[in-house]
């Protein structure tokens, strides 16, 4: 007789779909569980990225804001005669220095005591005359004597979204007899636009916050410019995110859209850039997973999950070997091999676009004697800090390279089509790149079983610069150019800034 162990094929059925009922239940749990771990995983590793990101960007408007602060303290000082005892020659000043007024699209204008406009520049028709004394940003100088970067509002003659950097005006004995206000119009291009015109991977983008007025100076979505936030209490991890350091937090925004925002201070300011992404975006992969759980059988999932783990961590082997290849091991920066390939794309742009490019060669000055008397170990930490303080000086589409020893290059891709104006735009780079690696270096050098040493070193950089355009010359050329100018510089001196033939800077 033959033995049948389910004679009813009802029963083989019903076995069958519980089999599979209870199959489908397990890989289902299983894909919730790790849907939850992986969007844990992946929401700590994008709040790191986009916090690294956010950092980036804040130190850049930071830098830029202090400049203009810096540079409105150092007119301050020389209109301060001028407003004591020649008030009306205060317009011809600022005429006659227009580059004071250049990095404010929004002009320059001083005040009196009383808060009222005497002089501009550029001339804005009812600027002169007009009080601002109930503008904090005008009030404060004037009366507290410390500077302002002002709320961002509606500004009275402009009638455009602004916002202001006002220092105030101290007389020899060090009383506050008038300020002197940069304004920046944010309805027009400024610094700031680099910000705008960002995007954060295809659907993110950034905000430029001013939390203690709950307005949005800046975003890569322009409608949002000048956007009211909520008030306090009203959305609790918006208040959290504003008054600790930095972090993230997911909230819906004023779109109705869910999103993952990650904030970083700008100190000078007070105000916040924030990197926004919507969640959709940023955990697409989390539904991809689980939906893939859910069709495919346990051992399949699991077959795939190993083949896709030991092929990405062979392919991230692989490219984290090819990317060591073009990065100097001590600097970070690009390494020869990389500096050629970047000068040859700035070539090819400069053929397509018809504008100028430049390179310029930098050696350290008196950089021998520091690892003479300190050895080698205090040397890579200057490189290290020049290394730094280079890639804080240029913009995101130049290159930053070590040439080899103390001399690295820099390429500046993308200038203007005119020759004189890519110089000067070359020039301001170069003089920015000049000051800040003359600054003081501060070196903690550490030595196995002894204390510490901090060694305060001074050093400059002289500086060689050859502009091109199309492919008039040869990659080799342009670098033997600009290496050229960087020797004229040392024989003029040091830190020194000299162009290959056609200009000579002086600087």
């Amino acid at each position: 007789m033959k033995f049948n162990l389910f004679p009813d094929r009802r029963v083989q059925f019903r076995l069958t779909v519980v089999t599979l009922g209870v199959a489908l239940s397990v890989i289902w749990l299983i894909s919730l569980y790790l849907a939850r771990i992986v969007r844990e995983d992946m929401e700590r590793l994008i709040s790191e990225q986009q916090l690294s990101t956010a950092s980036i960007v804040a130190m850049n408007v930071n830098g830029e804001l202090q400049d203009r602060l810096t540079m409105l303290t150092t007119v301050a000082a020389q209109v301060s005669g001028l407003l004591v005892e020649k008030p009306a020659s205060l317009p011809a000043f600022l005429k006659d220095r227009p580059s004071i007024s250049l990095p404010f699209n929004g002009g320059l204008f001083i005040t009196g005591i009383d808060g009222t406009a005497i002089a501009d520049y550029p001339i804005v028709p009812g600027r002169v005359g007009t009080n601002y004394m109930d503008r904090e940003s005008i009030s404060v100088p004037l009366k507290e004597g410390r500077p302002v970067i002002g709320r961002p509002n509606l500004g009275k003659t402009l009638k455009a979204p602004i916002f202001s950097i006002v220092v105030p005006v101290r007389d020899e004995q060090g009383k506050v007899i008038g300020c002197i206000a940069g304004t920046v119009n944010l309805g027009l291009p400024n610094f700031l636009d680099k910000l705008a015109m960002a995007r954060y991977g295809k659907t993110g983008g950034y905000l430029l916050i001013a939390p203690q007025y709950r307005i949005i100076v800046n975003a890569s979505d322009r409608s949002r410019v000048m956007e009211a936030l909520p008030p306090v209490g009203v959305m609790p991890a918006m208040d959290r995110m504003f008054a600790g350091g930095q972090g993230s937090i997911i909230i819906v925004n004023a779109k109705g859209v869910e999103v993952m925002n990650t904030g970083v201070p700008v100190p000078i300011s007070g105000w916040r850039v924030v990197v926004s992404v919507p969640t959709e975006e940023a955990f697409a992969v989390v539904r991809e997973v689980r939906q893939r759980v859910l069709i495919v059988a346990l051992m399949a999932a699991l077959i795939a999950t190993v083949l896709a783990v030991t092929l990405t961590v062979r392919l991230l082997r692989s490219q984290h070997s090819a990317v060591l290849g073009l990065y100097d091991p001590l600097t970070r920066l690009a390494n020869r091999r990389l500096m050629e390939d970047r000068l040859g794309q700035a070539m090819a742009s400069s053929k397509r676009s018809g504008t100028y490019f430049a390179v310029m060669v930098l050696d350290l000055d008196n950089f021998k004697p520091l690892n003479d008397q300190h050895g080698h170990g205090a040397g890579d930490l200057l490189l290290i800090e020049a290394a730094h303080r280079l890639k804080g000086c240029v913009r995101n589409i130049d290159t930053v390279a070590r040439y080899g020893g103390d001399e690295f290059v820099v390429i500046l891709g993308e200038l203007d089509s005119d020759k004189e104006a890519a110089t000067l735009q070359a020039c301001a780079i170069a003089e920015k790149i000049r000051t800040k690696l003359s600054q003081s270096y501060r070196l903690k050098i550490e030595h196995p079983g002894k204390p510490d040493v901090t060694v305060e070193h001074h050093c400059s950089a002289s500086i060689g610069i050859a502009m091109a355009m199309n492919h008039e010359l040869n990659q080799d050329d342009i670098v033997k150019h600009a290496d050229a100018a960087m020797y004229q510089a040392k024989d003029a001196g040091r830190d020194a800034i000299r162009f290959y033939a056609s200009v000579a800077t002086g600087l």
